[in-house]
């Protein structure tokens, strides 16, 4: 149970717990915390009974903020609000990202400068604990003023408008409230702009990116300790002094966990080893020769720390970003009720959102061109230190009509053609909207959304990656490997059997992909850091 007030701070792992794990949640039911949360909207009805004029409550929104009104109207100005923004296009948001979305916006309402009341914020709960999550399309935000016609469709549910998603189905809110013996809200003044008018849509979206971000970054090391086996490659490239005078965060934390990987191996070899096996008694008498053995490897091998350790110093510092952003009020106007101030400001812009965004989907486009590479080496025979070409191998003889991984390796390309295509940065493409009003938006809910799809692509391309390590590792004969590669191999073998002829192998992807997405492999992963 996760208790809410207006000084409870949300982690990542708290985020994960509550949208992954369905951890419930409960608002504070203090006395003195249901007073401090209804005297904002207290302040706001004695407010605009003084002909005060506040923004979007007797007002008009946006541009038309110049036309103000009376107090009969603020209430159908609310239900208008919610009304006009219902043109979201697009697939719905996933029920996990929906849930994501209504706890953010919990948050930043439970804070107490929102100017809504109590009772909205324990309708909030109950959505997240039943859960009862509104239909919610994907596009229609420029993440400013803040995420505004998705964020409508939950101020709509709320209110007993529009669908949801219930006991696994699709249904109208309001029976689905009435299943559940729950009042809609009826909006008092400002309630329906402090939902819409705020981040929690991309905030959501990129704090399930970033679980999902460190996820990849994890596999990318042990994918790389196992190409760097099949190889034959060469440890000392991961040797602690190297990174100790290159102290990058993130490059000292991969060089360590890729080490501890190869620390059981005995296919890789240290670098003493490789530089004694190429040693030969003929530069006695003559001045050079050609070494049948390279004594470093490729830069995707030997420059992985170097590459992968980049993303991990970015999610270290988009994880401060996005935690600041998950706790923090950000709707228009801010209500000072202590001091008897209201504040219009701009804290619904997303920039720190969108910047973030894009520097990780950058990131992950490297990771998808270092997989790449290092398919490259492993199905090609020029490369690959005597394994078969595109790691076909029948027992049959008739190995020169198979093509065992060719097709897997374009696709992989193609995965990565893909990923490079959505990795231009969104944060850039600002255009004005609204009559001017909105004249710089922050687009943040779309780069969010294109880091998850950038996302969805890598785990085909490390499923794909999984499926040929596995391959080549049997072809090399698994004895030697690593401890941790033999039980990466065994718990995938449990699912995708070797390939000793040519067959469809679009099933194995994705049976790969469920193995990748639920708990045994990282389990595995953890494991042997934990050991080592």
């Amino acid at each position: 149970m996760i208790i809410i007030d207006h000084n409870y701070q949300i982690t990542l792992k708290d985020f994960e717990r509550v949208t992954r794990e369905k951890v419930p949640v409960q608002l504070s039911e203090q006395s003195d915390y249901i007073q401090y949360i209804n005297q904002g909207q207290e302040f706001i009805q004695s407010a605009i009974r003084e002909h005060i004029p506040i923004y979007g409550v007797n007002t008009g929104f946006g541009d038309s903020c110049r036309n103000q009104f009376s107090y009969e109207y603020t209430k159908k100005l609310q239900n208008n609000l919610v009304n006009f923004h219902g043109c979201g296009i697009g697939k719905p948001f996933s029920p996990e990202e929906t849930h994501g979305i209504l706890l953010l916006r919990l948050i930043s309402l439970s804070k107490g400068y929102s100017g809504v009341r109590y009772i909205l914020l324990k309708q909030f709960e109950k959505y997240i604990n039943i859960p009862l999550l509104p239909i919610i399309p994907e596009i229609g935000s420029v993440g400013a003023s803040g995420d505004l016609t998705p964020l409508s469709y939950i101020a709509a549910t709320i209110s007993g408008k529009r669908k949801v998603y219930y006991q696994g189905n699709i249904t109208d809110s309001d029976i689905a409230l009435a299943q559940e013996n729950i009042k809609p809200i009826e909006f008092e003044p400002k309630e329906a702009l402090a939902i819409l008018n705020g981040t929690s849509v991309m905030t959501a979206i990129s704090a399930n990116a970033l679980i999902d971000t460190i996820k990849v970054t994890q596999f990318m090391e042990i994918l790389t300790s196992m190409t760097i086996e099949i190889l034959k490659g060469n440890k000392g490239s991961f040797s602690k002094l190297i990174h100790q005078i290159k102290p990058f965060y993130g490059q000292v934390k991969s060089a360590k966990t890729i080490s501890n990987y190869l620390s059981t191996s005995k296919i890789a070899r240290s670098q003493v080893e490789i530089n004694h096996s190429v040693q030969d008694e003929q530069l006695y008498s003559t001045s050079n020769i050609y070494l049948e053995h390279s004594i470093q490897d490729k830069y995707s091998l030997r420059c992985s720390p170097q590459i992968i350790g980049v993303l991990w110093d970015t999610i270290k510092w988009f994880e401060e970003w996005l935690t600041i952003e998950m706790n923090s009020v950000n709707d228009n106007p801010i209500i000072d009720h202590g001091n008897k101030t209201i504040y219009n400001g701009g804290n619904f812009y997303g920039g720190h959102i969108c910047q973030g965004m894009d520097s990780i989907r950058s990131q992950l486009a490297n990771m998808s061109d270092l997989l790449d590479k290092q398919m490259e080496l492993i199905v090609d025979n020029k490369f690959n230190n005597g394994l078969p070409a595109n790691l076909v191998f029948s027992k049959n003889g008739d190995s020169f009509i198979n093509h065992g991984f060719k097709a897997m390796q374009i696709s992989c390309t193609a995965i990565t053609a893909e990923i490079m295509s959505l990795s231009y940065p969104i944060s850039i493409l600002s255009r004005p909207t609204e009559s001017l009003n909105q004249d710089k938006v922050s687009l943040g809910t779309i780069s969010a959304r294109y880091t998850r799809n950038t996302l969805e692509l890598i785990y085909y391309q490390i499923a794909i990656q999984l499926i040929t390590l596995s391959q080549a590792m049997e072809l090399r004969g698994i004895n030697d490997f690593s401890q941790c590669s033999k039980d990466i191999f065994h718990e995938l073998r449990k699912k995708v059997p070797f390939v000793d002829k040519d067959r469809p192998l679009d099933e194995d992807i994705i049976n790969t992909l469920e193995l990748i997405k639920g708990t045994s492999l990282i389990d595995i992963i953890s494991k042997y850091n934990q050991e080592n």
